[in-house]
């Protein structure tokens, strides 16, 4: 028994290792790296001021909350416009950080972490902060709890609130702002930005991340004989139905 608890808690201080790199490739690679190094696009130290603006055009459209008040005719704040595709992905991606705080506050991995403030910086840099989170909360022993029948209003507020801002993205990807063209034009501009945005490429490789630690913690949260385990590996939508059942 006393083998088997030193090989866990190695194989433990070798996950959060393996995630501590991770974290330090993350930062790297996509925050500082120079131009043209690993990835095009400009880095946080030299950043443009087209990117700046690209960044405070999705952040006042955070959750669509301006184009739904200018639908709506409320209020007087500007409309300012990036395309559909963009929108959708930086919408989405927030949409899915917004709901990992319930599940972080249901992993007992972590107990004595800071969860809200991690999960606060993350909503603004996303898995610079969730992957030393993961990393942390490896080196500590799974704590299996009974699976409960009622997971609290907080979950379900947090899950209906992706689960709206989901459809309405991939709606807006679709139909939103006609002048950007038909799906096939949006889909070609979306890819020549995978190629040379790093913003895009940074946003991608948060929904990865965000599948990946989704199954994680949902693995750890949801006992062996849970009939909802099996939700966690369906990324986003699967933990839609997680905080919302």
């Amino acid at each position: 028994m006393a083998q088997s608890n030193q090989q866990q808690q190695e194989s433990q201080h070798l996950t959060s290792k393996l995630l501590w790199i991770m974290a330090a490739i993350y930062i790297y690679v996509l925050l500082l790296s120079p131009p043209g190094q690993l990835l095009p696009g400009e880095p946080v130290w030299a950043i443009q001021p087209q990117t700046l603006q690209e960044i405070w055009h999705e952040s006042i459209n955070f959750f669509f909350v301006v184009p739904i008040l200018h639908l709506l005719r409320l209020g007087n704040v500007p409309e300012l416009v990036s395309h559909p595709w963009i929108e959708s992905l930086f919408n989405f991606a927030e949409a899915w950080m917004l709901m990992f705080l319930p599940v972080m506050f249901a992993d007992n991995r972590a107990r004595r972490t800071p969860k809200l403030l991690i999960w606060s910086l993350a909503m603004f840099l996303t898995n610079t902060f969730l992957i030393p989170y993961m990393a942390v909360r490896a080196t500590n022993p799974v704590i299996m709890e009974d699976e409960k029948s009622n997971r609290g209003l907080l979950n379900r507020i947090f899950g209906i609130i992706g689960l709206i801002v989901g459809i309405m993205a991939l709606i807006w990807a679709v139909i939103a702002r006609p002048e950007f063209g038909d799906v096939t034009q949006r889909a070609n501009y979306f890819v020549q930005q995978l190629m040379s945005d790093r913003l895009t490429i940074a946003f991608c490789v948060d929904l990865v991340c965000f599948a990946i630690f989704q199954a994680i913690l949902l693995g750890d949260i949801e006992p062996p004989s849970s009939q909802k385990r099996w939700l966690r590996f369906i990324p986003f939508w699967g933990l839609v139905a997680w905080l919302v059942i």
